[in-house]
């Protein structure tokens, strides 16, 4: 099954446009929508205002565009995943190590996209940019149509509840690495950690998707 790549150039930050976008990027997820104003971002950027006004109109859409990029950096290394697997258990565990590196590889981004999260999702009501995940499920459901056959996998798999269940034992190694890492005595963001994460995640998803 092909998978359609976002289309999404890297950032030029010689251009203007690109390098308010990454500075942009950078604020707002040190701080969130409220916590970077546009006038933080263009001094941080050395430029005018109007620049903002000129590229982006306002705050928000500036906002919700750094979010959409961000969003679909994951989404470029979900898609190239899912794209080179050729089994559903192949697909699972490049999509765990896709989701235990994002937020090691891409700090700025994944701490964006956990704002947004806990700014309730505000900034992307009515967004330009919708955010979706459809790349990765289209390729589950086809991977489990063929492969769920009762035997080798349980037949009730679901591609959205999968992803879901994917997404949530790897993140969680980066959404509460501090307070577990306290409350367990132990640092979850070591070299070793992180390879035990991924060895816990692979056995626990593979078991729990078999009859």
């Amino acid at each position: 099954m092909s998978v359609r790549r976002p289309s999404q150039p890297a950032l030029d930050t010689s251009n203007p446009r690109d390098h308010l976008l990454r500075t942009a990027i950078t604020l707002f997820s040190a701080g969130g929508y409220d916590g970077a104003s546009v006038n933080d971002i263009v001094a941080q950027a050395g430029v005018s205002k109007r620049m903002v006004y000129h590229y982006f109109k306002n705050k928000a859409l500036l906002y919700q565009e750094a979010l959409f990029y961000a969003f679909n950096e994951l989404a470029k290394l979900e898609n190239e995943a899912v794209a080179t697997a050729d089994t559903l258990e192949n697909a699972v565990k490049k999509l765990i190590h896709v989701y235990f590196g994002f937020p090691r590889e891409h700090p700025d981004f994944s701490r964006l996209l956990r704002w947004e999260n806990l700014n309730g999702g505000k900034g992307i009501q009515d967004s330009q940019f919708p955010l979706s995940k459809d790349h990765v499920t289209k390729f589950l459901r086809v991977a489990i149509k063929r492969e769920a056959d009762g035997k080798r996998w349980r037949q009730d798999l679901e591609p959205s509840q999968l992803l879901i269940t994917i997404i949530g034992i790897c993140q969680v190694y980066t959404s509460h690495r501090y307070t577990l890492s306290q409350g367990l005595h132990r640092d979850l963001g070591t070299p070793a950690a992180i390879k035990r994460g991924i060895q816990n995640a692979e056995h626990y998803l593979l078991t729990g998707m078999r009859p």
